[in-house]
């Protein structure tokens, strides 16, 4: 498999679009999103600075603190078949006190098609198709601030996306407070 490249644009627009705001499903918007050039592995989008209001936590409506992840893998390559981003956790690390929060990529999907999934019949004729040689991409927009209870401090957040002993790049998002409006 070739070597993993890929390309982001830290300086472009997270925030939410209207489409991606109406069906409420981080698996559409494609703002933000890591560009996937070869090989295989993880990669994440984030912007520089989140800001935030006061309050003890960071709230979602108040704070959007976006990461795009972009994954592509082999099917079945870790034992997963096609549902990847399924495994996938999220990780932010905070630079100042060096206390970590995870989340499972599964909270940022509030679609709840998986709890209304009825399996297949146990006698139902599987496909014969091949996939071992199947690449499958996978995408993801979620905001940290809606998956982690994160404190309210202004503060710079490490953060990665890891999936079994795939890791992504590191990126480092600095919060802070927002100015009031004059």
């Amino acid at each position: 498999m070739d070597e993993f490249k890929f390309e982001i644009d830290r300086d472009g627009s997270f925030e939410p679009e209207a489409f991606w705001i109406r069906h409420n499903n981080p698996r559409i918007s494609t703002r933000g999103k890591p560009k996937i050039i070869s090989g295989v592995g993880i990669a994440i989008n984030a912007p520089r600075e989140v800001q935030f209001s006061e309050g003890p936590r960071l709230s979602p409506k108040d704070a959007q603190f976006i990461v795009c992840v972009a994954t592509r893998f082999v099917y079945d390559m870790l034992g997963h078949g096609s549902d990847f981003m399924d495994h996938l956790t999220l990780v932010a690390v905070d630079a100042r006190t060096h206390q970590s929060y995870e989340a499972s990529a599964l909270l940022a999907d509030n679609s709840n098609i998986r709890d209304n999934l009825v399996p297949p019949p146990s006698d139902m004729l599987q496909p014969e198709t091949d996939h071992t040689n199947t690449t499958i991409g996978e995408f993801l927009r979620a905001n940290l601030a809606k998956m982690i209870d994160l404190p309210a401090v202004e503060t710079e957040y490490i953060i990665y996306a890891s999936l079994g002993p795939y890791r992504s790049n590191t990126l480092t998002v600095k919060l802070v407070h927002r100015k009031p409006s004059p």
